[in-house]
């Protein structure tokens, strides 16, 4: 059923200036117009604008990742399929409403100046939770990395340009598993692409943190074993000139 943009607006509950807007950013599909001053919405819009109301009102998702789940939505899968899925890669349980930070919240919890925030954002150290055309947002994992990484190591005289290693090698990772990924659902269906594609981001993330916490294990321990050795040969050489400080004697 086609409907004027004051029936969509008065059973949806959404101001028709809001209609309008959401239809310029994609959220909705154009209306069809009859003529200049007449257009006619599909009746479906009300579900839809009930669902960016509930994503945007209660929890607090920006636009840009709203529409990514009415895309998922648009695919086959239901709004709370499509939630899993964005949540899975995106982690919009962040979203709670007092999970973010502004720039200024931010700057301020982290204790970084604006300068080495620029600097960190710039060289890819930090990276925005969102930065798209809202307004940039940064949530828990960023402050930690402001607080707890980037001005702890710079007060441990560390430069930022030492911490590129985590960067570059971040990307490699990122590629190899997109290539993985890639490979998996080949001759998939787009609901099985979506989902496989939202189990492989909980395996990467566990496998990734896994083999990182392993190797620097076994890397410590060879540490503590090599400077064991070297201190006993040491003790042992030390004991050995004693010995023969004293046949001389």
């Amino acid at each position: 059923m086609k409907l004027k943009i004051g029936e969509i607006a008065k059973r949806s509950g959404v101001r028709p200036s809001t209609i309008r807007y959401y239809v310029g950013e994609g959220l909705l599909p154009k209306p069809e117009k009859a003529n200049e001053k007449m257009a006619f919405y599909d009746e479906a819009c009300i579900d839809r604008l009930r669902a960016i109301q509930e994503l945007k009102g209660k929890r607090y998702f920006p636009l840009y990742l709203i529409k990514n789940i009415l895309r998922r939505m648009d695919e086959g899968l239901s709004l709370l399929e499509a939630e899993t899925v964005e949540n899975a890669v995106f982690g919009l349980n962040d979203y709670t409403g007092h999970g973010l930070f502004d720039r200024q919240a931010f700057l301020e919890a982290t204790g970084l100046t604006e300068k080495a925030l620029k600097q960190a954002e710039k060289m890819g150290i930090l990276i925005p939770f969102t930065a798209g055309a809202e307004k940039t947002l940064y949530n828990e994992d960023d402050v930690r990395v402001g607080r707890d990484g980037i001005r702890q190591l710079s007060a441990l005289g560390t430069k930022l340009d030492e911490l590129l290693f985590w960067v570059d090698l971040g990307k490699k990772i990122v590629k190899k598993e997109m290539a993985l990924r890639r490979k998996i659902v080949a001759g998939k269906s787009t609901r099985e692409n979506i989902l496989i594609t939202a189990e492989l981001t909980r395996i990467g993330e566990f496998y990734r943190e896994y083999i990182l916490r392993r190797l620097f294990q076994k890397q410590v321990e060879q540490n503590i074993q090599k400077s064991l050795k070297k201190l006993k040969n040491g003790r042992t050489s030390q004991a050995a000139q004693k010995i023969k400080g004293g046949i001389n004697v």
